[in-house]
């Protein structure tokens, strides 16, 4: 039988694996305890019109802001199913020809529902969105 450290991992693994997170490159480099380090690893296809000096598209910031925060609810014993309920991104600054690293922290959870913070930083540290995400969690 699996201990929970092993479903923890084959959870956080098949998060990265989803076809969606496998197109954006997506790579889990912490997750334990309510919190998540994902990283978005710079790409060309990650881009606006423009070239390669135009910011990372938003939709990739978001998607990263819900990646980080769904793989730090899967570390909390407590969840065998979610659901994002909610989600709200402040875009703070370009993410232009770097990796981006998602922070997402468990602030707060209950029987049904958890809310996270997410912080989206680029290579230098600066502040390139921060997000808000609630979820339902079972």
């Amino acid at each position: 039988m699996a201990t929970k450290d092993q479903t923890e991992t084959a959870l956080l693994d098949a998060i990265t694996q989803a076809p969606f997170a496998r197109l954006l490159g997506f790579k889990i480099e912490s997750a334990c305890h309510g919190e998540a380090r994902l990283r978005l690893p710079f790409d060309e296809k990650l881009l606006n019109k423009g070239g390669l000096e135009v910011p990372i598209h938003g939709g990739a910031i978001a998607a990263l802001i819900d990646t980080a925060a769904c793989a730090a609810i899967w570390t909390m014993p407590q969840t065998v199913r979610s659901a994002t309920i909610a989600i709200s991104v402040n875009f703070t600054g370009p993410g232009i020809k770097s990796d981006l690293i998602a922070e997402a922290r468990v602030t707060k959870v209950g029987k049904r529902i958890a809310s996270l913070t997410v912080e989206v930083r680029d290579d230098t540290d600066a502040l390139i969105a921060n997000g808000l995400v609630t979820y339902k969690i079972a």
